[in-house]
């Protein structure tokens, strides 16, 4: 069986939170993880109502775990990084590796991270917390759920939960104009925040898209 897993750990305790210190309203979303060489580059979003990602880009680059961090994309108020960590700091990346699991999300504001991970079998979820746990990466298990691995219990290649987000979502009426009810209220009743509710979201609407008006094409973008 295919498990999904939410795991958890507080703001402080990825490097990449250090942001969370001076700006308090930022929040980061994970766009990819790309493997090279010695290290692993990660592409992440981050949201910044002071519009000041210059002085994002200089925190990242003073941070000892990263070798340097550049800004693809400058939206103003939004901007994408790429990363390159120091091999010796790879702290929770490298469980993610050790495991051999797959990062689906993962999102961090000051309320702490959140990593939606799937795994092929119980023992890869097991390999990844005891890796943590020697590395004192202090992440707790918030949800875990199981499908089949030939694709979701829900159809259209959707998670269970992303299944539980978009219905939730059209239920409640966040889809309605105007909206009936935002993001946070919606993550709030889930029990999660509304950055990993978002991503939830998103990554719906991607397997919606891929499996319904994509059907039949090859290949899938990253």
């Amino acid at each position: 069986m295919v498990s999904i897993a939410d795991f958890t750990l507080p703001a402080g305790d990825f490097p990449l939170g250090r942001i969370f210190e001076d700006q308090s309203e930022a929040t980061l979303e994970l766009d990819r993880v790309v493997p090279s060489g010695d290290t692993v580059m990660p592409y992440f979003w981050v949201q910044d109502p002071a519009g000041d990602l210059e002085s994002v880009r200089v925190l990242f680059n003073s941070l000892p775990e990263l070798r340097s961090a550049e800004l693809l994309v400058d939206m103003g108020a939004k901007g994408l990084f790429r990363a390159e960590w120091e091999p010796e700091y790879l702290g929770i990346m490298e469980a993610i590796a050790a495991a051999d699991v797959t990062v689906l999300a993962a999102s961090g504001s000051t309320d702490g991270w959140h990593f939606e991970i799937r795994a092929t079998t119980v023992e890869q979820l097991s390999r990844f917390q005891h890796r943590c746990s020697e590395l004192d990466i202090d992440v707790a298990l918030a949800r875990l759920s199981q499908l089949s691995e030939t694709g979701s219990d829900t159809g259209y290649d959707l998670t269970p939960e992303q299944h539980e987000a978009l219905v939730l979502a059209y239920e409640e009426g966040y889809y309605d104009d105007p909206r009936a009810i935002d993001q946070t209220a919606l993550a709030s009743q889930l029990g999660i925040s509304r950055q990993a509710f978002a991503s939830r979201l998103r990554r719906g609407y991607r397997s919606l898209i891929r499996s319904t008006l994509l059907s039949g094409r090859d290949g899938d973008r990253l």
